[in-house]
């Protein structure tokens, strides 16, 4: 390449002398191997620095935006959680006493003297409004053992618009209701008790039991 771009310049210049123009011989002195093309061209170390040079700043951006959403949905669920929780621990704190007043009741335990037959299908009528309003707060095995556990201490096939009855004795070993009550017993009271297929004092325990755990995992209280 260099031999075809090289020219004799003595030739040249005895030719331009010949024709009489020493300028024009001047310029043919400037045509030579100085004025071959520069080639510079891109380079693939150059291309991939240029790249990460564009590309690390908006990967850090979109990173750093990730984060801040993922960071923001957290907040939100523990957020969520804790107003859950603090829902639940309210309803706790209503239906407890009335579950643990239908226990003493039907288990002839603690303060079940001053228990009337109306407090009884009074908090019944309470805790049925309660945990249907409130059902899908919880877990269905909370709902479910709530089921079970007011199932068993009423007899609820009593006729349209009749209330349930309470499936309990009047006078048992424990004790006589229409006798050592601290409230007056009245006669129309009676026909409120379901006699005939009475649950067991340990079944009723243990219905009991089992909704007070289940309320108990709910609120993510540990033993």
């Amino acid at each position: 390449m260099r031999k075809q771009l090289t020219v004799n310049v003595d030739a040249i210049g005895q030719a331009a002398l010949r024709a009489g123009s020493c300028a024009d011989a001047d310029a043919f002195l400037l045509v030579g191997p100085f004025m071959q093309p520069i080639n510079t061209p891109w380079n693939s170390l150059e291309i991939v620095k240029l790249v990460l040079g564009v590309l690390t700043p908006l990967s850090v951006a979109c990173l750093g935006w990730l984060v801040a959403r993922r960071l923001k949905r957290l907040e939100l669920v523990q957020w969520t959680n804790q107003r859950l929780i603090e829902k639940r621990l309210a309803l706790y704190d209503a239906v407890a006493p009335q579950l643990n007043a239908l226990l003493c009741f039907y288990t002839w335990i603690g303060y079940w003297k001053d228990i009337s037959p109306d407090d009884v299908i009074r908090a019944k009528r309470d805790l049925d409004r309660t945990f249907h309003i409130y059902r899908y707060l919880f877990d269905d095995d909370v709902y479910d053992a709530y089921h079970t556990y007011i199932h068993a201490l009423f007899d609820m096939h009593t006729g349209p618009g009749r209330d349930a009855r309470i499936r309990s004795l009047i006078q048992a070993p424990d004790g006589d209701r229409s006798v050592h009550g601290s409230y007056e017993w009245k006669p129309v009271w009676s026909d409120r008790f379901a006699t005939a297929n009475v649950v067991p004092k340990d079944d009723v325990l243990r219905h009991y039991t089992e909704l007070m755990e289940r309320l108990r995992v709910a609120l993510g209280a540990t033993r």
